[in-house]
């Protein structure tokens, strides 16, 4: 783990660098339940600020939909890339992935309500491209449904079934953080930057990754291994460091 002002002095000039943030569990805390999450007071401003710092070449890449990440930082006007890449939106709009609005989607949201109905705990979050099962309030379910939502899954052609931190996801196949950071980054105005890519979790070790190894770094929040060559320990001495590196123009 390095302090708040050791990941200033390891990032690159704000001013040339293309910001791509992971939202849970590295700009707030996770929490039991998706909705149940606390949004900072100054995050908005954090972004604003961000966004200023490299002219727009700021964007938030998460598992959650576009229209949850709107929700929750309703201000927010810059790219967002939502269900690990299956839903982008920037200055041309809103893509969804063929996925969305799908009869397969709508098979694999009524069987995951299904197996939240078996247990009081449990949580199904529905996505535009995906569904979710969180098993966070209940770990000893682990087993069971990993087990379940992979055999919900195994008629399907073209899924992903990803095994998150307590939870379970079914999504497309053919998206992923790095598939969208790597497109994103032959864009302006994010094309021609350093990339500095900041996450939490498995889902964000491809697109770290991918920013260390095209010249740009990575910075992992919290335990685990990582392939990112920065970490800190939680998301207050992310946003912390991020407040001050607006500064280092």
């Amino acid at each position: 783990m390095i302090s708040e002002k050791a990941l200033v002095t390891s990032l690159p000039p704000v001013g040339g660098a293309a910001v791509l943030l992971d939202f849970d569990g590295t700009l707030v805390d996770l929490a039991p339940t998706p909705e149940a999450i606390t949004v900072p007071a100054d995050l908005p401003d954090l972004l604003r600020a961000l966004g200023d710092a490299t002219q727009g070449a700021l964007a938030l890449v998460s598992g959650r939909s576009i229209a949850a990440l709107e929700r929750f930082v309703p201000g927010f006007d810059g790219v967002i890339l939502g269900g690990h890449g299956a839903e982008r939106r920037d200055g041309q709009g809103l893509w969804r992935h063929p996925l969305a609005g799908s009869d397969t989607l709508a098979r694999l949201i009524a069987g995951a309500r299904r197996l939240a109905d078996t247990h009081p705990a449990l949580n199904c979050e529905e996505k535009p491209t995906g569904v979710v099962l969180h098993y966070r309030r209940a770990p000893e379910q682990e087993t069971r449904i990993r087990h379940e939502m992979t055999a919900l899954a195994a008629p399907f052609d073209g899924l992903d079934v990803h095994f998150a931190k307590m939870a379970v996801e079914l999504r497309p196949d053919d998206i992923g953080k790095d598939r969208a950071t790597r497109d994103l980054l032959n864009k302006a105005p994010f094309a021609g930057r350093s990339a500095v890519f900041c996450g939490d979790d498995a889902t964000d070790e491809p697109a770290m990754r991918l920013c260390v190894e095209t010249g740009g770094t990575a910075c992992k929040v919290g335990e685990g291994p990582s392939a990112a060559p920065l970490r800190v320990a939680d998301p207050q001495t992310l946003r912390a460091a991020l407040w001050a590196w607006t500064q280092n123009r």
